[in-house]
Order: structure tokens, then C-alpha cells, then sequence
């Protein structure tokens, strides 16, 4: 049956038969050769998926990165715009850091460098301009970090919109504490760390999801979707001057 289906294809493109007979043929081998050109062309699109699709999860991580250079940019302008080298630094961060490598991701995370000598405990850990943990302890060839999915994680960190308060992980989920009861915001606010000893200014944490702040509490408070999942991230490195 193959054999037969060959040779009537071979004939029907290849020889050069007058218009009835030519017509005719036509007319018996399309039903054939339909379905086989649309086969083709359907195996040649999914082939197409399969090369492309390793490629998009990293399309989106640079798209994302992106992004986020975008905020960090918004937020210094809203900060001062008026200052001159505020507005020189905007393409660029200042600080000085340390590349870093994920080795294992539990209760701590775990990474490692081929060098040590800045690299203290309190420092940031980041991604781009996302922060996703602070430096716990070092001891070559180990580093211990606090993800911000741990309970000991904790910092002081400003919303875009000014306010102030602190990032804590408490009832298994990150929240934003000791706001302003004057404080305004909503969801979608993203939160940006505060500038301290070892933290620089507008590291980004993420977003501010819902408004969870009890009557009886005299500040505000709302939880936060982390903009970073550490154990999907790449290109770590560690903040060793603001």
C-alpha cells in the first residue's frame, strides 16, 4: 500500500500529463495528499516548539530583570529628582559585590565563591536588582544564607510610595509590619530595602499582595509576594559594599 501511494504521488507531481488526465489525477490523489502536507507541516511546527520552548524560561528571567532595572529607576526619580548624581547613578548600581554560586537550598541556603575575604555576615544576598536572602554565616568553602522565606529573616524596607515599616516571615508567609496607620498603599506597591551599614537603598523584595491589618492594631500590615523564588534564580552575588 505504501509502495502504491509512492508512486501514484511521483506520478502525479512529476509526470507531464495533458489537462484531463492531469485533472483527473488530481481530483483522486488530493484526499491522499492533504492529510500528508498538513502531517508535514503539523511535525515540522512541534519540532519548532521543541528547539524553542529551553529558551523561554530565560527569555522571561532577562524580560523580568528588565522590569525590575524600570522600578528601581522609578523609584530613585520619586526619591530625588532634583539631585543631580542621584540622576547620574540611575543606569548604573555603585555598589561593590561578590559572585556567588547556589550549591543546596533547605532550611538556610547554601552557596559557595571562589572568594571570601569580603564577605560578611548581614550582607545582602541578590539577583539582579531582587534581593533573596541575607548572609548568615561564612566559613570557607561555605556560606550559610537566610532566604526570605525563613523566619529569621527581617529588615527594614520602604514601599514606593514612601512609607516605611519592616519585612518579616511570620504565619508561613512574608508580611510588612509597623506601617503608619496614615501609610498609603495597595496591593500591587512594590517594596524596595531601606539603606543601612551592609543593605544599599531600592534592592527590590517584591509586592504588596493583600491588606491584612487588625482594628485593634495601632499600625498597618499586609503580606507580599516575593519577587524572586531563589530556588528558580540564577546569577547570584553577595553585597559586600553598599
Amino acid at each position: 500500500m505504501t509502495l502504491f501511494l509512492s508512486i501514484l504521488l511521483v506520478l502525479t507531481t512529476k509526470l507531464n500529463f495533458t489537462a484531463p488526465i492531469s485533472t483527473t489525477l488530481s481530483v483522486l490523489t488530493n484526499p491522499i495528499i492533504s492529510p500528508l502536507t498538513y502531517l508535514r507541516l503539523q511535525n515540522n511546527d512541534f519540532l519548532n516548539y521543541l528547539v524553542h520552548t529551553p529558551s523561554l524560561a530565560r527569555e522571561n528571567e532577562k524580560l523580568k530583570n528588565e522590569n525590575n532595572v524600570l522600578r528601581v529607576k522609578a523609584k530613585k526619580l520619586t526619591d530625588l529628582i532634583s539631585d543631580q548624581n542621584q540622576l547620574k547613578s540611575l543606569n548604573q548600581n555603585t555598589w561593590q559585590s561578590q559572585p556567588v554560586k547556589l550549591v543546596s537550598l533547605d532550611n538556610l541556603a547554601t552557596f559557595t565563591s571562589l572568594d571570601f575575604a569580603k564577605i560578611r555576615p548581614g550582607q545582602p544576598v541578590a539577583t539582579g536588582n531582587s534581593l533573596v536572602g541575607l548572609v548568615k554565616s561564612v566559613e570557607p568553602p561555605i556560606i550559610k544564607v537566610i532566604p526570605l522565606s525563613h523566619p529569621d529573616a527581617k529588615l527594614p524596607i520602604q514601599l514606593d510610595t514612601g512609607a516605611k515599616g519592616d519585612y518579616v516571615f511570620k504565619n508561613t508567609g512574608p508580611h510588612i509590619i509597623n506601617l503608619a496607620t496614615n501609610a498609603s498603599f495597595n496591593s500591587k506597591t512594590t517594596v524596595f530595602t531601606l539603606p543601612s551599614a551592609t543593605i544599599p537603598e531600592n534592592l527590590i523584595l517584591g509586592q504588596i499582595d493583600k491588606i491584612t491589618t487588625n482594628t485593634a492594631n495601632p499600625t498597618q500590615e499586609a503580606t507580599v509576594i516575593l519577587d524572586t523564588d531563589i530556588s528558580k534564580a540564577h546569577d547570584f552575588f553577595v553585597i559586600t559594599k553598599p
